[in-house]
C-alpha cells in the first residue's frame, strides 16, 4: 500500500447536528491528507446535511436516502460510492485523533497481508474522556473478537476500524440490510472468518455515550442478536464461539421473553435483569439442550 493510497471514509447520518461538526472537524484535521468522506444523510430534518454540506472541500461528497431506512442498509449504500484502498467508518458523535488515518495507514504500508487494523479509543462521557485500554490481538482472531462482544466490550471499536475494500469484496455481501444496531457486529463475524488483524496501541477514536446512543435500545439490540446467532448456527466455528457464557441460549430466551412479556414489565429492566434472567439463566445450565431448541424457532 502506497502512502498516496485513497482512505475512503464512511459517515452515514440520521439528525446528527449536536455533533456532526466535531466529527467532521477531526477528519479536516487529519495529517493524512488522501481520503474521501462519503457522507450519506438518512433522511434527516434537523439541518445536519446542511452543516455538512457547507464545507467548501472537494473531498466531501454528499449523498442522500430518498426513504429512512436502517444502518445496515444505508451503510451498504455509502459503501457503493466507495473509491478507497482501504475503508473507515465514523458515526456523526463520535470523533478521532488528528493521528489516525496516518498510523492505520502506516501498518497497511508495513505489512501487505493485513486486512483490518484497529486501535485503542477513548469513551466521552460528558466531554470527559476516559481510555478504553483492551488486551488486543492481532492475526486470526475470530474467537477473541467475538468473545469481546460477548463480554460487553467490543474488541473491534466501530470508530477505530480501518478495513481493506478487496477483503469486504471477497464477502457474499457487505451488510446485511436486515440489521440496524449489529449491521457492524454481523460484518465483523463474516470478515474474521478469514481476515488478518494487526492494531495500534494508539487511542484513536473517541466514541460519545449519551442519551441518544441507538445501542441502548435493549429490546431491539436482543432482536437482532437473536437473528445473528440463529443465522450462523450451522455455521460450525462461529456457532461454537457463540456458546461461550452461554450466550446462544440467553439471547434466544431473552428475545422470546421480550416477545411475551408485556410492555409494561420489559421497562422494569432493572428487575428482569438482575432478578428474573438469574433464575432463567440457571435453568439454562441445567436442562437440557435439546429443551433449548424450541425457543429457537
Amino acid at each position: 500500500m502506497k502512502s498516496s493510497s485513497l482512505v475512503s471514509i464512511i459517515m452515514t447520518c440520521h439528525n446528527g447536528k449536536f455533533f456532526i461538526k466535531d466529527a467532521v472537524q477531526s477528519i479536516l484535521n487529519q495529517t493524512y491528507s488522501n481520503w474521501e468522506l462519503i457522507f450519506y444523510d438518512n433522511c434527516s430534518n434537523d439541518g445536519s446535511a446542511q452543516i455538512v454540506r457547507q464545507y467548501q472541500d472537494p473531498r466531501i461528497k454528499c449523498y442522500n436516502s430518498e426513504n429512512l431506512v436502517n444502518l445496515g442498509t444505508i451503510r451498504k449504500l455509502a459503501l457503493k460510492k466507495c473509491r478507497g484502498y482501504v475503508v473507515s467508518f465514523l458515526d456523526v458523535d463520535d470523533y478521532w485523533s488528528e493521528l489516525k488515518l496516518q498510523k492505520q495507514v502506516k501498518k497497511f504500508e508495513d505489512n501487505s497481508d493485513l486486512d483490518i487494523v484497529y486501535s485503542n479509543y477513548f469513551e466521552v462521557r460528558a466531554e470527559k474522556a476516559n481510555k478504553k485500554e483492551k488486551y488486543l490481538f492481532n492475526g486470526y482472531c475470530q474467537k477473541e473478537i467475538i468473545s469481546s462482544y460477548i463480554n460487553g466490550s467490543p474488541l473491534t471499536a466501530w470508530v477505530t476500524l480501518m478495513i481493506k475494500k478487496s477483503s469486504i469484496d471477497q464477502l457474499e455481501y457487505s451488510f446485511d440490510t436486515n440489521l440496524h444496531i449489529s449491521s457492524d457486529f454481523d460484518l465483523i463475524i463474516r470478515l474474521s472468518d478469514f481476515c488478518k488483524f494487526d492494531y495500534v496501541k494508539d487511542f484513536l477514536g473517541y466514541y460519545r455515550l449519551h442519551d441518544f446512543n441507538e445501542s441502548k435500545d435493549n429490546k431491539k439490540e436482543i432482536k437482532e442478536l437473536a437473528y445473528i446467532v440463529l443465522k450462523y448456527k450451522d455455521h460450525n466455528k462461529i456457532s461454537l464461539f457463540f456458546e461461550e457464557k452461554n450466550f446462544r441460549d440467553k439471547i434466544i430466551i431473552k428475545n422470546f421473553l421480550f416477545k411475551k412479556i408485556s410492555k409494561k414489565f420489559i421497562q422494569n429492566s432493572m428487575y428482569i435483569n438482575n432478578t428474573f434472567y438469574k433464575c432463567i439463566y440457571f435453568i439454562i445450565k441445567i436442562i437440557p439442550k435439546q429443551v433449548l431448541r424450541v425457543f429457537y424457532k
